[in-house]
């Protein structure tokens, strides 16, 4: 018996870009009049939920959908083994990618190449594909089960299912960050210092620490010579220029890469970050370790820096929360409010979950910080 080949198909870019302009004029007001409740349920879950890789998949095969009917909603690449396989990558960074951030200000998350992100990198999206138990689990079996039904479904309701998703979008937060409306209260070090051990208690897979690092170089690194690039966390090294999760550049180049580990790391870590700042013709490294972090039991901080030292490399370790007892105090009360602005920012910019967001704004709104 011959083997069966899936059909694969091409989605018209441009079409795709004009049609999302078009849409995008009448989809606050939209109120879906043949979408289903439970369809409904599912594109809310998901559009204004904390996995920034699914709503991208969501709102990238319903867009797909629209525009060419032929594709199969599930498929994220065109060799996946479905009929109407796509490249729903190629889609999603060539046209939603740069439309959301000149027409939508980022509201979906801000990502520049969300499907180089684990979820997204499978044929298809199927229920067996590796993502953390429990929330994203459950988000998963709801995106599959979602699209299984909508890919059967009629051209009015794709279309009224795109609609409602690009509303629920446009009812996001935007990514321009703008300040937070802290309190006139005094920011001591000591309220400061609460706010640290509130927030840090948590990782959020490394991207709370990274943020108050990001923090305390920006607060630190003021003249208009320098920049603190914060980059989102395990983002593709292949797909950016990073050098350290965090970089400080003097003009246009990096002076001070900056590793945060907030897991346990071994030898192999710390030399794959020190690589990264040689091949940046960058002879420093400083290498933070979080609260959940620590070296392998081989590794011992101290020599690994002698011995880098004998190289002309010069390696720094220091806890998260050592850097921040030294730095906070050394800071004006003027300054400690920019710290916390500065995290806030950074956490847009570094494109955060939003559980990690609620997080912060959580732990603020405990400290009287904010409303």
């Amino acid at each position: 018996m011959a083997k069966k080949i899936a059909i694969r198909v091409t989605v018209d870019h441009q079409k795709a870009y004009h049609l999302l302009y078009k849409l995008v004029q009448t989809a606050s007001s939209f109120n879906p009049q043949n979408l289903s409740k439970q369809h409904r349920d599912a594109i809310r879950a998901i559009i204004l939920g904390d996995h920034l890789t699914f709503r991208y998949m969501l709102i990238t095969s319903l867009l797909a959908k629209v525009v060419e009917p032929a594709i199969h909603m599930r498929a994220l690449q065109a060799n996946a083994r479905l009929h109407g396989a796509y490249d729903a990558r190629s889609l999603c960074h060539k046209v939603w990618v740069p439309f959301e951030r000149k027409h939508l200000e980022s509201r979906l998350g801000g990502s520049n190449e969300p499907y180089l992100n684990k979820p997204a990198r499978f044929p298809s999206i199927e229920k067996t594909n590796a993502v953390r138990a429990g929330r994203d689990r459950d988000l998963l079996y709801t995106l599959y089960d979602l699209l299984e039904s909508l890919n059967a479904a009629n051209r009015v309701i794709h279309r009224e299912a795109l609609l409602f998703a690009i509303g629920l979008v446009m009812t996001r937060g935007g990514g321009v960050s703008a300040d937070l409306p802290l309190q006139p209260i005094t920011f001591s070090a000591h309220s400061v210092e609460a706010f640290r051990n509130a927030y840090l208690r948590l990782s959020h897979g490394g991207e709370v620490p990274v943020s108050v690092i990001g923090a305390i170089l920006s607060t630190r690194y003021t003249t208009r010579d320098y920049d603190v690039k914060v980059h989102p966390v395990n983002q593709a090294g292949t797909s950016s220029n990073e050098v350290g999760d965090i970089d400080v550049y003097l003009r246009d180049t990096v002076t001070l890469p900056v590793e945060v580990k907030d897991k346990l790391f071994g030898a192999a870590d710390i030399e794959h970050a020190v690589k990264k700042a040689q091949r940046a013709s960058c002879h420093r490294l400083l290498f933070v370790s979080g609260r959940q972090a620590s070296p392998a039991k081989n590794v011992h901080l101290k020599d690994v820096a002698s011995r880098y030292a004998l190289q002309g490399f010069d390696l720094a370790f220091v806890s998260i929360d050592t850097l921040v007892q030294c730095e906070v105090p050394l800071l004006s009360e003027s300054d400690r409010r920019k710290l916390i602005q500065h995290i806030h920012r950074h956490l847009v910019t570094m494109r955060a979950k939003d559980e990690t967001k609620r997080h912060f704004k959580d732990q603020l709104k405990k400290l009287g910080f904010t409303h």
